[in-house]
């Protein structure tokens, strides 16, 4: 069995966790949430400084390599390109799942601007201590803060403006299934 890595990406608001539950209901594959390796970082080190940047880049390997080794089905990982992301973490993160016997998928979510304002400002991204400042993501946006790492062309964009959570994971769980054999 070949062990499915879908790096679910894109900027913060575009929906990243709610579609990746859904796709973790469509394909019973694991789930490696973005801000459940960050609050183990931010827990025993200030978010951005070089600790942390290597802890959390050591725990997303370690977790990834641990789901390879056991030849889960699949994995789904948020992911959020930002400028503490080194260049090298993608480039490793695919060398790794290739030598493991994996795949990787590159599967970008987007919406629009003025949806992911409106998105940044609700309740349910407080849980996990999400940016909810529209003022501060613009900021960071100007700053040019989501276009590093520089990300691989993605293999699937959805975009998640109008689309509800559970059909953008049926979109995404059907491109990932091979076609069936006649």
């Amino acid at each position: 069995m070949i062990t499915q890595v879908i790096l679910l990406f894109g900027r913060p608001g575009v929906g990243k966790l709610t579609v990746a539950e859904y796709l973790t209901a469509e394909t019973g594959y694991s789930l490696l949430h973005n801000h459940a390796v960050v609050d183990v970082a931010t827990s025993l080190f200030p978010f951005g400084t070089p600790p942390f940047v290597a802890l959390r880049e050591r725990m997303w390997h370690l977790a990834i390599d641990a789901v390879l080794k056991a030849r889960s089905a699949g994995v789904i990982m948020t992911f959020a390109p930002e400028a503490t992301v080194t260049e090298a973490f993608i480039p490793s993160l695919q060398k790794r799942v290739t030598t493991g016997g994996g795949s990787l998928h590159l599967i970008e979510l987007r919406c629009s601007g003025a949806e992911l304002e409106k998105r940044l400002a609700s309740e349910p991204r407080e849980r996990f201590g999400k940016l909810r400042d529209v003022e501060t993501y613009r900021k960071l946006d100007a700053a040019g803060t989501f276009e590093r790492p520089r990300m691989p062309e993605p293999e699937l964009v959805v975009d998640t403006t109008e689309q509800i959570p559970l059909i953008a994971a049926r979109m995404i769980a059907k491109h990932l299934r091979p076609p069936r054999a006649h």
